[in-house]
């Protein structure tokens, strides 16, 4: 005997195969009565089609929402691909939204993924708002955040460790006898980018240099705010001899302005970015970055998403992870040359 199919199921509810995919894959958007009139029939007919007769029974959805700010980033699309490698052995699939950069945007993909009713979220947040984000978690939906942090309690958080980073880049700058360092940070809105610029500045602080005003330049995470932060720096007429910067995109941008002002690397500038990028390891000369676990930070945001999806009465105390950050010498930098234009 063949098993039962969605379309016997709609015949024995009188209803349409697309209200009972609805009430299987989005059950917030269909009415409780008809949910319960549609898992009373899979009961009675046996139609289970991949566990959903489980998962309504439960009201699960075993899906998870994943909210990245820019999914053009290198960097994000290895962490959604780590992500999915941890998640999918445990039968959950993903549901990808692309904030660029925008909080209206974020809230609209929070509200989508709690439309769905979700198993779980992991965000990299973008600087909107908590409150919906409160609601979310008061609703008891888990939420991890990545990279970035954004005050919210009762969130599991995953990070570089950002103050590291800038502090390790600007005594690598240092040590080689840099005094006139600039760099391009991103924007102050979000965590990471203030954790790397207030480890560069305490770095350069300890080292009794004083960076001018005119040595910061910030960005937006953005390949276009590299290239004009770097043409500002490097037009001035009391250069910097280093830059350091904060994220791969915008040292990308950066590249293409020093090429153009036909500045030399490191003969010229000595040049210090960060995230690793595979493009980095065959620049001419090859970058010298700060690098971090890309993979291993995806792997881990899973892994304490599944922990309090299996978990949900344990009520344990907020986790926060950080990952070390390792610099990676290459040609980009190199001891400061005594020139008229370093001694100003």
């Amino acid at each position: 005997m063949r098993p039962p199919t969605l379309l016997d199921l709609a015949k024995e509810l009188n209803l349409s195969t697309s209200t009972i995919s609805r009430a299987l894959t989005r059950p917030g958007v269909v009415r409780p009565a008809t949910r319960e009139r549609i898992l009373a029939a899979i009961e009675k007919i046996g139609f289970s089609p991949n566990g959903v007769a489980r998962s309504l029974r439960k009201r699960e959805t075993k899906t998870i929402g994943i909210i990245v700010p820019d999914i053009t980033n290198w960097f994000f699309g290895v962490i959604v691909r780590a992500i999915s490698g941890a998640v999918g052995p445990h039968a959950y699939m993903m549901v990808v939204f692309d904030a660029n950069e925008d909080p209206e945007a974020e809230a609209k993909a929070l509200q989508s993924l709690r439309e769905r009713q979700v198993s779980g979220i992991i965000r990299c947040p973008v600087g909107g708002e908590n409150k919906s984000w409160e609601a979310a978690i008061a609703s008891g939906t888990p939420v991890i955040e990545l990279d970035r942090c954004s005050g919210l309690r009762n969130v599991d958080t995953v990070l570089i460790d950002d103050d590291q980073a800038g502090r390790i880049a600007a005594e690598c700058l240092i040590a080689l006898g840099h005094r006139r360092i600039g760099t391009i940070a991103g924007p102050q809105h979000l965590s990471n980018a203030r954790g790397r610029l207030r480890g560069f500045l305490k770095a350069l602080s300890k080292a009794s240099i004083t960076l001018a005003p005119e040595l910061i330049e910030y960005g937006d995470f953005r390949e276009s705010s590299g290239y004009i932060g770097a043409e500002r720096l490097m037009s001035q007429r009391a250069r910097p001899t280093a830059i350091f910067i904060a994220n791969s995109e915008m040292t990308g941008g950066a590249i293409a302005a020093i090429r153009e002002l036909k500045i030399r690397i490191p003969k010229d500038l000595s040049l210090i970015g960060f995230d690793d990028a595979r493009w980095a390891r065959y620049l001419d000369p090859p970058l010298t970055t700060i690098s971090h676990p890309t993979p291993e930070l995806g792997r881990c945001a899973a892994e304490l998403l599944l922990d309090r999806l299996t978990k949900v009465k344990s009520h344990r105390k907020s986790r926060v992870i950080k990952f070390e950050p390792e610099l990676i010498v290459r040609g980009s930098t190199a001891p400061l040359r005594i020139t008229k234009q370093s001694r100003r």
